[in-house]
């Protein structure tokens, strides 16, 4: 079974699932997130936010292939060309944001049918709700076959509600705790980003997908470091 394959099934489990941000264009990272023992379900390929090209995600693709790890792209849009460019690169699935309504979902989901008519159910498809308007239309997105995760973007949500990206608030916090309560309600996968120490809160509130960065890892590891504070 392969990275995507076993990515799908603990989702169908109902077991969680960690996906793990690599920042960086380096095969070679890859490949080491993907030893069992750090316990990372997938690896997310960043070619919204990070430097990452097409020649990039093929070559960490085939990084991950050789520790079975599932490879997700982050698209930098949304638009047909940009999803079957990216996903016949060799990648498991794809990680959709910068959209505002159900029927965009849908559109997405066809295009992944488009480029794969014969296993299209194999691929992972990762939806991010992160604006008011997706919130709005949350019902639609919802209803949509063929997503396996509703990821909440909640950095990008506060910005679309006027709070300069602070999700602590309390109007973004009701937001995101209504999109995780009614995506659980309706039965799908929920999924969230997680810092160092709210992984389990966050798992209390209803989310299977913890999205998380490699660099805080390395932050995490640097303060548990016996040297650490030493100038």
């Amino acid at each position: 079974m392969n990275g995507g394959a076993q990515f799908k099934q603990k989702l169908r489990e109902g077991r969680r699932v960690a996906v793990i941000n690599a920042d960086y264009p380096s095969s070679a990272l890859v490949e080491f997130l993907g030893l069992p023992e750090l316990a990372v379900d997938a690896v997310m390929l960043d070619t919204e936010q990070g430097s990452l090209d097409v020649h990039d995600v093929e070559e960490m693709a085939r990084a991950a292939r050789l520790t079975g790890l599932c490879v997700l792209v982050r698209l930098f849009s949304p638009e047909p060309w940009v999803i079957e460019r990216l996903m016949l690169r060799g990648i498991d699935g794809i990680i959709v944001p910068r959209l505002d309504a159900g029927r965009q979902a849908r559109e997405v989901v066809d295009c992944v049918h488009y480029c794969f008519p014969r296993d299209a159910e194999s691929k992972v498809i990762v939806i991010q709700i992160e604006s008011s308007k997706a919130h709005d239309d949350l019902d639609a997105f919802l209803a949509v076959d063929g997503i396996d995760v509703y990821f909440v973007g909640p950095v990008d949500l506060s910005k679309s509600m006027g709070f300069q990206g602070d999700y602590t608030v309390p109007q973004v916090d009701r937001a995101v705790s209504d999109i995780l309560h009614r995506t659980n309600a309706a039965g799908r996968v929920a999924g969230m980003l997680v810092k160092p120490g709210d992984a389990e809160a966050w798992t209390a509130r209803g989310v299977r997908l913890a999205y998380f960065h490699v660099n805080d890892w390395l932050r995490v590891g640097a303060r548990s470091f016996p040297w650490a504070g030493e100038k």
